[in-house]
């Protein structure tokens, strides 16, 4: 994983290196002091959180789950 200003940029290893997601994490609109997250894959949103998540970390540390979930998943692009 790479950072990148806010954004974290993940690469999986294997036969199609162009593939690149994008993490973002934010700050919930409807919820204040919450945050949600988004994965994008090339800059076309892909991904997005259902439920703001209390707290900055564990919107991270559950974007990141689903990341590893794409990542291992064997009908990946």
């Amino acid at each position: 994983m790479r950072k990148v200003g806010r954004a974290r940029h993940i690469m999986p290893m294997g036969a199609n290196l162009r593939h690149l997601y994008t993490l973002e994490i934010k700050a919930s609109r409807n919820l204040a002091g919450h945050y949600t997250w988004a994965i994008r894959d090339r800059g076309k949103l892909y991904r997005r959180s259902d439920k703001p998540h209390p707290s900055e970390a564990e919107a991270r540390a559950a974007a990141e789950a689903e990341i590893e979930r794409l990542l291992d998943a064997p009908d990946r692009r």
